[in-house]
C-alpha cells in the first residue's frame, strides 16, 4: 500500500525540523565545546586556541581570561587564573579581584595563598596569619616558611597568637617542620600555650626542649619539662629507675651505640625480690665507652647539695672503676663526682658526694655516669653494674641554721 502525499510531506517536513534543530544545536555548541577543549587544554589542534583562555597561564593572557570571563560570568576556575596572572605580573588589578575571588572560590587554596600574599604585602597581619594558619592545615607547606616568619618577629607575634584556639591544627606542624636555624627560643609562648590549649602532642613539646637544650636555654627548657609533665618533683627526676625513661628532656638518658660495636648497653630491670625496677649498666669490653654512659641534666638554682644512691657490681674488670661525675650543662670539666665506685661481688653499697654548684654552670648541671680515667673508657671496660635509689636533696635543708 502506497503512501498518501499529504503523509509524505508530513514526514519530510518532521525530518527536516529535527535536522534543522540538530544544525542549530550544532553550530551553538560546536564553539562552546571548542572553548571548553581549550580551557582545559585538552583540544588536539593547535589551530584555534589562540582565541581562547586556557587554564596554563604561559599560554594564556589577561586579555583572554577577561574575554572568557564575559562569555562565562561566574566561572570561579577562570577568575582564579585571572587574578594570578594579574598577581604575577605584578599588576595592581588584582588586588580588588580578591574580595570577589573569595566568594567566588571560598575553599580554594591557590585563591587563599594569593589573599595570604596580598595581605602580606599590604601589612595586613591579621588576615595574613589567618590565611596561613588556614593554608597549613590543609597541608599546603609552602606556607609554613612565611607564617613562622611572622612567629619570630615581635611585632607580628600577637597575630598569630590570636589564630591559636582550642581547635587550631597549624601549630604542630609547623613546629615539627622548623630547621635547625630557626631560634627556637623566640617561639617558647607558642609552645606554651600550644600546649595549655591541648593542640601540641607530647613528643612534639620534647623536640621543643631538646633544641632548647641544644641552644644552651637550660631555664626555658626546664619550664617547658614542668608544663610538659604538670608537676616535677626537685632534684633527680624518676631517681628510682621505677618509670621507663624516655632518653630525652630532663629524663634519664644513654647512647645508642651501633650494633657490632656496643662497648655498653643500658637497660631497665626489675629489682625483685625489691619491688620496682633498677638500672643495669652492662660493659661488653669490646669497644671504647662513652665519654658519659648514662646522664641526666639538672636544673639546680641553690648552691649546695647531697647526692646519695646504691650501687652494685659484678664481674667488673676496671683498674680505675667508675665515677657519677657533675659538670656543667654548657661546659667539659668535672667539678665533683662520688668515690670510685669498683667491684662488690654482688652486694649492695651505698654512696654518697656533697657538693656546691659553681657560678659559671648557670643552675644547670649534668650528672652522668664515666669511666674514671679517659684511658680506660677508651680501651673499654667489662664487667656489670646496677643502680637505685638516688636522692639529690639542698644539703640546707638537713640542717638547722
Amino acid at each position: 500500500m502506497r503512501s498518501s502525499p499529504a503523509r509524505r510531506l508530513a514526514r519530510a517536513t518532521w525530518i527536516a525540523l529535527w535536522l534543522a534543530l540538530a544544525g542549530v544545536l550544532c553550530v551553538w555548541a560546536w564553539p562552546q565545546q571548542i572553548e571548553r577543549g581549550c580551557w582545559l587544554a585538552e583540544w588536539p589542534f593547535e589551530q584555534g586556541c589562540s582565541d581562547y583562555s586556557s587554564g596554563k597561564l604561559e599560554t594564556t593572557t589577561p586579555t583572554q581570561q577577561i574575554a572568557h570571563l564575559e562569555r562565562n560570568i561566574g566561572d570561579g576556575r577562570a577568575y582564579l587564573w585571572l587574578t594570578t596572572n594579574l598577581a604575577g605580573q605584578s599588576d595592581d588589578l588584582a588586588t580588588p579581584l580578591l574580595p570577589w575571588l573569595q566568594k567566588l572560590a571560598p575553599h580554594d587554596d591557590q585563591a587563599l595563598t594569593l589573599q595570604a600574599s596580598a595581605s602580606l604585602r599590604n601589612k595586613d597581619y591579621a588576615s595574613a596569619a589567618k590565611a596561613l594558619t588556614l593554608l597549613v592545615e590543609r597541608g599546603e607547606a609552602n606556607a609554613r616558611e612565611p607564617l613562622v616568619a611572622l612567629m619570630l618577629e615581635p611585632t607580628t607575634q600577637d597575630f598569630v597568637r590570636a589564630q591559636l584556639t582550642p581547635q587550631s591544627r597549624w601549630l604542630d606542624p609547623v613546629l615539627n617542620s622548623l630547621s635547625a636555624q630557626v631560634p627556637v627560643d623566640a617561639l617558647q609562648a607558642f609552645v606554651s600555650e600550644g600546649w595549655k590549649l591541648g593542640v601540641l602532642r607530647p613528643n612534639t613539646v620534647l623536640g621543643q626542649i631538646e633544641r632548647l637544650k641544644r641552644d644552651g636555654y637550660w631555664l626555658d627548657a626546664y619550664s617547658l619539662w614542668v608544663a610538659l609533665l604538670g608537676q616535677v618533683h626537685d632534684g633527680l627526676y624518676n631517681p628510682g629507675f621505677d618509670r621507663r625513661a624516655s632518653l630525652r628532656g630532663f629524663d634519664w638518658t644513654w647512647p645508642q651505640q651501633r650494633a657490632g660495636k656496643v662497648g655498653v648497653q643500658v637497660a631497665q630491670v626489675s629489682a625483685a625480690p625489691r619491688p620496682g625496677n633498677m638500672l643495669q649498666v652492662e660493659m661488653t669490653g669490646r669497644a671504647a665507652l662513652p665519654q658519659a654512659l648514662v646522664s641526666q641534666p639538672v636544673v639546680l638554682l641553690g648552691t649546695r647539695y647531697r647526692l646519695t644512691g646504691r650501687y652494685m657490681s659484678d664481674r667488673l674488670r676496671s683498674r680505675e672503676g667508675l665515677v657519677w661525675a657533675l659538670r656543667c650543662a654548657s661546659g667539659d670539666e668535672r667539678f665533683a663526682q662520688t668515690e670510685v665506685l669498683e667491684e662488690t661481688q654482688k652486694e649492695w653499697r651505698n654512696f654518697e658526694l656533697d657538693f656546691e654548684m659553681p657560678a659559671e654552670c648557670e643552675g644547670a648541671a649534668r650528672l652522668q655516669l664515666e669511666a674514671t680515667a679517659a684511658w680506660e673508657a677508651r680501651a673499654g671496660i667489662a664487667g656489670v653494674m646496677y643502680f637505685d635509689d638516688f636522692e639529690l636533696r639542698p644539703r640546707a635543708a638537713e640542717a638547722p641554721q
